[in-house]
């Protein structure tokens, strides 16, 4: 028991220690206000912050997980279904009136399908490739065919490209909301990451934002398309959309090798010994440590910034910024575009800085966020920019460090 007792104290005396008790103190019109920080309430914190931590790494890397398999298997299904149809189409080489009808259907089916699931396509190509309502034929159409015995693989192989189509529509559903969910609990709204893009969730599947023009040449497609193939072509294309608009969001590490020295929030401060609010990530490294981008953007400050020493802010877009402060040297200049991953900035310690190390920041319209969902959720989201062809290159992930 002695030994036991022993042991808490020890504990709680070092507990003590490394969390004294702070005192916030602010003044208002109506008087004085304290906010009192114990010990036990930052423990709490810091508890709090490390298990809603770990379940956005294990969520994110179970959705990473579950959707490369999914579209692995979809496209796995996709070259068998083509594959049949390849060598249906060479054993009935001389197809006549509704049998070449159908196989001809079935293959314009197979194309979209093809293209819709690659990166990249445009989209009012793939559009006009949708399949029109009237190249749908019953079973009882097909049987009637003096051809019945030679369009009946024709037949079933239409059903599975049916039956595809669902379960793919089903799974871009699900993928949406997923990424959806991902960029919520960053505290993004996905509505606004799709606002300027060329593409909604409108019955068309087209917006008038975004610089769009042209002659108008009307085709059949979609309004008239199949309904299982135009949902799967907006479910889709909607997916991929957000997908691209993920480049904005912060998701490279800026530091390859790096400690945690200081997190996000009400900390005690290293000069004055009182509690102060931390806007963002003290990443401790080596003199002269590459600094990446987080995010591609344009470099809005490159230069000395009071308590900051020199520091580098980017904008990327959607009112999204990052800031990197106290490094050695800068490689960039304002106005300039820079990509993600790109090396703008050296690590070191001007500005109030009491040791070599990179402060980073994320911003959402000027109001400093915590990063720190952004580093652990950088190995979804940097898979989702590289699958929507945004041309990035997977970096460091957060995990690397701890």
């Amino acid at each position: 028991m002695y030994r036991l007792d022993a042991v808490r104290s020890t504990v709680v005396s070092t507990a003590k220690r490394w969390f004294p008790e702070h005192f916030i103190v602010w003044h208002r019109d109506s008087g004085v206000s304290t906010i009192r920080l114990g010990t036990t309430a930052q423990l709490m914190a810091i508890g709090g912050t490390a298990l809603v931590a770990t379940w956005l790494g294990l969520a994110t890397s179970n959705m990473l997980t579950g959707q490369t398999g999914e579209i692995a298997a979809k496209s796995a299904e996709l070259a068998r279904m083509q594959a049949r149809l390849v060598v249906m189409k060479s054993d009935s080489s001389a197809l006549k009136g509704v049998v070449a009808d159908r196989a001809a259907a079935i293959e314009k089916r197979q194309a979209f399908l093809a293209a819709l699931l690659l990166p990249n396509h445009d989209l009012t190509k793939l559009a006009a490739m949708l399949p029109r309502s009237g190249d749908v034929a019953t079973a009882s159409d097909l049987l009637a065919a003096p051809a019945a015995a030679m369009i009946e693989p024709f037949r079933k192989l239409e059903s599975e490209q049916l039956a595809f189509v669902d379960k793919a529509t089903t799974a871009a559903d699900a993928r949406l909301r997923d990424t959806q969910s991902l960029i919520r609990r960053l505290g993004l709204d996905p509505d606004r990451l799709m606002a300027s893009s060329a593409f909604d969730a409108t019955p068309s599947g087209f917006s008038k934002v975004g610089g769009m023009g042209g002659p108008y040449i009307p085709v059949h497609a979609p309004v008239d398309a199949e309904p299982r193939f135009k949902g799967l072509f907006l479910s889709w294309k909607k997916l991929q959309s957000l997908e691209a608009a993920l480049t904005v969001i912060p998701s490279y590490v800026p530091v390859k090798s790096y400690s945690y020295s200081s997190g996000f929030g009400v900390r005690y401060d290293p000069f004055t010994g009182m509690s102060a609010m931390h806007a963002g990530l003290d990443m401790a490294g080596s003199m002269g440590e590459p600094i990446y981008a987080a995010a591609a953007g344009t470099v809005t400050t490159a230069g000395r910034a009071g308590a900051y020493g020199n520091c580098v802010e980017i904008g990327h877009g959607k009112g999204l910024a990052t800031r990197y402060g106290h490094l050695s040297a800068i490689l960039v200049h304002p106005g300039e575009v820079v990509k993600q991953g790109e090396v703008i900035a050296r690590m070191g310690s001007t500005g109030r800085s009491t040791g070599t190390h990179l402060h980073f920041e994320v911003r959402i319209d000027g109001r400093a966020v915590n990063p720190r969902p952004y580093l652990d959720a950088s190995e979804y989201v940097l898979a989702a920019q590289h699958g929507a062809g945004t041309g990035s290159t997977v970096g460091p992930m957060a995990s690397d460090a701890l």
